[in-house]
Protein backbone atom coordinates (compact mmCIF):
# COMPACT_ATOMS: atom_id res chain seq x y z
CA UNK A 1 0.00 0.00 0.00
CA UNK A 2 3.20 2.66 0.64
CA UNK A 3 4.31 1.86 -2.26
CA UNK A 4 1.41 2.36 -4.33
CA UNK A 5 1.27 5.94 -2.95
CA UNK A 6 4.71 6.90 -3.11
CA UNK A 7 4.03 5.76 -6.66
CA UNK A 8 1.21 8.24 -6.65
CA UNK A 9 2.83 11.05 -5.06
CA UNK A 10 5.67 10.77 -7.65
CA UNK A 11 2.99 11.09 -10.38
CA UNK A 12 1.57 13.95 -8.54
CA UNK A 13 5.18 16.12 -8.31
CA UNK A 14 6.51 15.31 -12.11
CA UNK A 15 2.94 16.11 -13.35
CA UNK A 16 2.43 19.04 -10.77
CA UNK A 17 5.63 20.36 -12.10
CA UNK A 18 5.31 20.17 -15.84
CA UNK A 19 1.99 21.63 -15.76
CA UNK A 20 3.11 24.77 -13.88
CA UNK A 21 6.07 24.87 -16.19
CA UNK A 22 4.23 24.95 -19.49
CA UNK A 23 0.44 26.07 -17.92
CA UNK A 24 1.52 29.26 -15.92
CA UNK A 25 5.17 29.80 -17.88
CA UNK A 26 6.81 29.25 -14.61
CA UNK A 27 10.42 28.24 -14.24
CA UNK A 28 11.54 25.05 -14.04
CA UNK A 29 12.92 26.22 -10.66
CA UNK A 30 10.34 28.15 -9.42
CA UNK A 31 7.67 25.56 -9.70
CA UNK A 32 9.74 22.71 -8.28
CA UNK A 33 10.64 24.93 -5.29
CA UNK A 34 7.24 26.14 -5.28
CA UNK A 35 5.33 22.41 -5.34
CA UNK A 36 7.80 20.97 -2.82
CA UNK A 37 7.73 23.68 -0.33
CA UNK A 38 3.67 23.19 -0.26
CA UNK A 39 3.80 19.34 0.33
CA UNK A 40 7.16 19.73 2.87
CA UNK A 41 5.20 22.39 5.01
CA UNK A 42 2.26 20.13 4.76
CA UNK A 43 3.62 17.25 6.05
CA UNK A 44 5.74 19.67 8.44
CA UNK A 45 2.55 21.16 10.01
CA UNK A 46 0.81 17.88 9.80
CA UNK A 47 2.85 15.16 11.11
CA UNK A 48 0.25 12.67 11.76
CA UNK A 49 -2.12 12.97 8.96
CA UNK A 50 -0.43 9.73 7.76
CA UNK A 51 1.94 7.18 9.07
CA UNK A 52 5.27 8.01 10.56
CA UNK A 53 7.15 6.56 7.71
CA UNK A 54 5.21 8.04 5.02
CA UNK A 55 5.19 11.19 6.55
CA UNK A 56 9.08 11.31 6.45
CA UNK A 57 9.27 9.64 2.83
CA UNK A 58 6.90 11.57 1.33
CA UNK A 59 8.39 14.82 0.87
CA UNK A 60 11.60 13.06 -0.59
CA UNK A 61 9.65 11.62 -2.59
CA UNK A 62 7.99 14.19 -4.36
CA UNK A 63 10.89 16.53 -4.53
CA UNK A 64 12.89 14.34 -6.77
CA UNK A 65 9.64 13.92 -9.03
CA UNK A 66 10.00 17.38 -9.56
CA UNK A 67 13.30 16.95 -10.99
CA UNK A 68 11.21 14.68 -13.70
CA UNK A 69 8.94 17.38 -14.32
CA UNK A 70 11.42 20.19 -14.83
CA UNK A 71 12.14 18.20 -18.58
CA UNK A 72 11.72 20.49 -21.30
CA UNK A 73 8.93 20.87 -23.33
CA UNK A 74 10.99 21.30 -26.02
CA UNK A 75 12.25 17.46 -25.19
CA UNK A 76 8.91 15.92 -24.45
CA UNK A 77 5.23 17.15 -24.57
CA UNK A 78 3.39 14.81 -23.81
CA UNK A 79 1.97 13.82 -20.26
CA UNK A 80 2.32 10.11 -20.58
CA UNK A 81 6.11 10.72 -21.22
CA UNK A 82 6.04 12.38 -17.89
CA UNK A 83 3.92 9.87 -16.23
CA UNK A 84 5.84 7.28 -17.50
CA UNK A 85 9.26 8.75 -16.27
CA UNK A 86 7.41 9.60 -13.03
CA UNK A 87 6.93 5.58 -12.31
CA UNK A 88 10.19 4.83 -13.57
CA UNK A 89 11.78 6.95 -11.21
CA UNK A 90 9.26 6.31 -8.21
CA UNK A 91 10.42 2.44 -8.71
CA UNK A 92 14.05 2.63 -9.30
CA UNK A 93 13.75 5.47 -5.93
CA UNK A 94 12.07 2.71 -3.69
CA UNK A 95 14.25 -0.34 -4.94
CA UNK A 96 17.29 1.01 -5.46
CA UNK A 97 18.02 4.37 -3.45
CA UNK A 98 21.19 2.58 -1.26
CA UNK A 99 22.83 2.17 -4.57
CA UNK A 100 23.02 5.76 -5.65
CA UNK A 101 24.42 6.95 -1.86
CA UNK A 102 27.08 8.82 -3.44
CA UNK A 103 26.50 10.03 -6.65
CA UNK A 104 25.87 13.82 -6.37
CA UNK A 105 22.19 13.04 -5.09
CA UNK A 106 20.06 10.06 -5.34
CA UNK A 107 17.33 12.25 -6.01
CA UNK A 108 18.61 14.37 -9.19
CA UNK A 109 20.77 10.66 -10.20
CA UNK A 110 17.11 8.67 -9.99
CA UNK A 111 15.70 11.31 -11.91
CA UNK A 112 17.73 11.52 -14.44
CA UNK A 113 17.94 7.94 -15.11
CA UNK A 114 14.04 7.79 -15.57
CA UNK A 115 13.50 10.03 -18.12
CA UNK A 116 16.76 9.27 -19.95
CA UNK A 117 14.61 5.93 -20.34
CA UNK A 118 11.64 7.70 -20.90
CA UNK A 119 13.36 10.17 -23.62
CA UNK A 120 15.76 7.42 -25.50
CA UNK A 121 12.80 4.90 -26.26
CA UNK A 122 11.51 6.56 -29.27
CA UNK A 123 15.22 5.74 -31.01
CA UNK A 124 13.96 2.32 -30.21
CA UNK A 125 11.20 2.10 -33.18
CA UNK A 126 13.17 4.05 -35.14
CA UNK A 127 14.48 2.70 -38.26
CA UNK A 128 17.51 5.03 -38.05
CA UNK A 129 18.43 4.06 -34.58
CA UNK A 130 21.85 3.03 -35.49
CA UNK A 131 22.92 6.81 -37.16
CA UNK A 132 21.47 8.91 -34.18
CA UNK A 133 24.04 11.18 -32.59
CA UNK A 134 26.14 10.48 -35.68
CA UNK A 135 25.05 11.73 -38.68
CA UNK A 136 27.34 15.20 -38.08
CA UNK A 137 30.20 13.28 -37.47
CA UNK A 138 29.57 10.96 -40.91
CA UNK A 139 29.03 14.22 -42.57
CA UNK A 140 32.45 15.68 -41.58
CA UNK A 141 34.26 12.74 -41.94
CA UNK A 142 32.91 11.94 -45.54
CA UNK A 143 34.08 15.36 -46.66
CA UNK A 144 37.30 16.10 -48.98
CA UNK A 145 40.24 17.62 -47.03
CA UNK A 146 41.45 20.52 -49.15
CA UNK A 147 45.23 20.73 -49.04
CA UNK A 148 46.98 24.26 -49.59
Amino acid sequence: MEFLVLVITALAGALGTYYCCNRFAWSPVRSSATLSMIVALFFKIFPDVLSQSLAETIPVVFIGATFVGMVSGRQTTSYFGISLAAVIYGIILLNMSDYFHGYGGALGTTACVALLVVLSSRYLKSDKKAYVGTRKVWKQVKKPIRKG
